[in-house]
């Protein structure tokens, strides 16, 4: 005879509520996971050695205004738009070369934790074909259409949202503008993996504006407005030392002539924290050897 179990007896809990008299303080920094499949580091290259040595000795990236195919949009009237930003990519060491190719050989390697605090956004990447990009373009179109003053001030907000989702979208594939001038190559973009910074300009006493008038988009206009930003120190994204994590150079010449102008820009006053970024400083050269 098979005997059936026996129930456990009902407890009753009394319960009860706590009422805590401030709201409990939080670690925002505590809530970051890091990454396993891509790099916990956001990586910014550029060709020339120079352009390293203005990040380092301003602390400071300056972002600069680039041109933007957003044709894939179907947008009526815009093919193409330009805004500042800075843009930087989640590559791991030994998958750079392809994108190191396309950008340059000297690289800054900046915390992926301080770039999140930062606000340094991953870009949208759009599927020409997908729901979405038709969703967006069909509202974009409609907000286009908008001509009464009364009813752009009753809709900015919505309309703000909309240019700054437009900011960091980005087609999967596509045609990008090369060698500073009116020549296109024809990329995949997802390969990329980018992250990208655009300067809030809210509160900055400058005439510069986010988006350059569709009338004023050439090369010699974009150098204009980059130099502009240069005087509004309020624009660049600023770092301290201790968020960069890796400096990349081409060879053991451009480490040697990087660290003599760390010594003589007194970049760095401490001994212990120069030696610090000296130890940063990796030569591409030598790297690849390993991969």
């Amino acid at each position: 005879m098979i005997q059936k179990p026996i129930e456990p007896p009902e407890i009753k809990v009394k319960e009860t509520v706590v009422v805590l008299p401030n709201t409990p303080e939080t670690n925002e920094q505590s809530t970051y996971v890091p990454p396993k499949q891509s790099a916990n580091v956001l990586f910014k290259f550029m060709p020339r050695l120079d352009y390293l040595k203005g990040i380092i000795k301003e602390k400071a990236i300056m972002p600069r205004y680039y041109e933007e195919k957003i044709d894939y949009l179907d947008i009526k009237g815009f093919d193409k738009i330009a805004f500042p930003m800075s843009c930087f990519c989640d590559i791991h060491l030994n998958k750079l070369v392809p994108h190191m190719r396309n950008y340059g050989w000297y690289g800054i390697g900046l915390s992926k934790e301080w770039g999140i605090r930062q606000g340094i956004q991953p870009i949208h990447y759009i599927n020409k074909d997908s729901k979405l990009k038709k969703d967006f373009s069909k509202v974009f179109n409609k907000t286009m259409k908008t001509v009464q003053a009364e009813e752009r001030e009753k809709f900015k907000e919505y309309n703000d949202y909309l240019l700054s989702d437009l900011l960091f979208m980005k087609p999967i594939e596509g045609e990008m503008m090369v060698n500073n001038n009116d020549e296109y190559e024809y990329r995949n973009f997802h390969d990329e993996k980018e992250w990208r910074f655009v300067p809030q300009f809210a509160g900055v006493d400058t005439e510069l504006p986010l988006v350059i008038p569709q009338n004023q988009m050439n090369h010699h206009s974009y150098m204009l407005h980059s130099a502009g930003i240069q005087q509004k120190s309020e624009l660049w994204l600023k770092f301290d030392l201790d968020a960069i994590k890796y400096i990349i150079v081409a060879n053991q010449n451009d480490r040697k002539e990087l660290i003599e102008f760390i010594i003589e820009n007194e970049i760095v006053e401490d001994d212990y924290d120069r030696y610090g970024l000296f130890s940063k400083i990796l030569v591409f050269n030598e790297l690849r050897e390993d991969w």
